[in-house]
This record gives structure tokens, sequence and C-alpha cells, in this order.
């Protein structure tokens, strides 16, 4: 890499931190293409010209965060640990994600964009449900979870939860505690952690 391919590199690099940082305490949409070049110490022409569009450079940003988060949850999956650390790490995690971002900040953005929408349905289809499948069956072989409960049942459950989310009207009335709770939902059922017989 010569030294004008290593300057554009290094410029693509601040303008995707810049913009990673604002959005975790910012409204998205109100955030302009001068504002990030700004805080990124380029020009709005160097946006344009490395990512075409502000909501692209965003897009660009969740594509990596995904990318790196899915290596890492694929990693703990197959890892050696008991389910009951896995299942505690990956509610961890959803915890993380849904204080991550502000609640209003990337929320309307990600369920109005098809592509955007496409890929995390992706990710879910290629990544997250083929991982979550193979800790069902962890769960069910450490009896952790009833025997009575298939992995059907619960990938339909899951599938649902998606359908819900994936909904603009629905997704708009959601603030991140709400979505929290709904992770509370998931992992422990309405009743809670109950005592094993």
């Amino acid at each position: 890499m010569n030294g004008f391919e290593k300057r554009r590199e290094q410029k693509k690099k601040q303008i995707l931190q810049s913009l990673t940082h604002m959005i975790m305490t910012r409204n998205f949409k109100e955030i302009g293409v001068r504002e990030i070049a700004e805080h990124a110490g380029v020009s709005p022409a160097s946006i344009y010209n490395f990512f075409g569009s502000k909501e692209e450079l965003a897009k660009q940003i969740f594509y990596h965060q995904m990318d790196t988060a899915g290596k890492e949850f694929s990693e703990m999956m197959n890892s050696d640990s008991p389910f009951e650390e896995k299942m505690q790490k990956m509610y961890e995690v959803s915890v993380n994600n849904q204080e991550t971002l502000n609640n209003e900040g990337m929320k309307n953005f990600m369920f109005e964009d098809p592509v955007f929408k496409e890929h995390i349905e992706d990710y879910a289809r290629i990544v997250a449900i083929p991982e979550i499948m193979k800790l069902i069956e962890q769960g069910k072989a450490e009896r952790k979870i009833a025997g009575g409960i298939s992995a059907e049942a619960i990938m339909i459950f899951m599938n649902g939860i998606m359908a819900m989310l994936s909904n603009p009207s629905f997704a708009d009335k959601l603030d991140v505690d709400l979505r929290k709770e709904l992770g509370d939902l998931f992992f422990y059922g309405i009743f809670g952690q109950r005592e094993q017989k």
C-alpha cells in the first residue's frame, strides 16, 4: 500500500470512528454530513466520495460491528463452557447491545432500510440461528432445557419475535428498557428462572 492509499484508508477510518462515536449518544437523523466531516477532520466531499451517503456510511459501521460480534458469538458458542454460562453470556451481550444504541439514535433508520433489514435477517439465518440451535441441543444434553420443548418450537418462537421487531410500527414503540424486557422473556420466560426438580 503506497502513501496515497494509506492516507485514503486513514481518512475512511476517521470517518467511520467519528460517526460510530456520535450515534451512540445522538439521534442519527439529526447528525449532518458536515458535522461528521468536522468531527473526523475531513471535508464533506470525502464522505460522499468514500461512502456515497450518510446512510451508506452508517450501514458500513453496523456491518462491521455485526461481523465482529458474529465472530465473537460463534467463538463463545463453540467453546467448552457449560450451557448455563453460555446462556448468561448471551443474555449479557443482548442487554449490552440494547444499551449501546441510543433508543432513538438508530432505531428508525435500521427498520426503515430494506437492505439493512435483509442483512440482519441473513445474519440471523446464517450465523445466529445455527449457533443457537447447537446451544439448545447442548442445553438438552445437560438437562437444562425441558425435554418436552422441541428445537422447532423454540425457533418458531424466535422467528415470531424477529417478525415483530421487523415491523416498523411495532419497532417504533420499543425503547431500550422494553427491548431488555423482551430479552428477559426470551431467556427466562414469564415465570423467570425456575428451580430444577
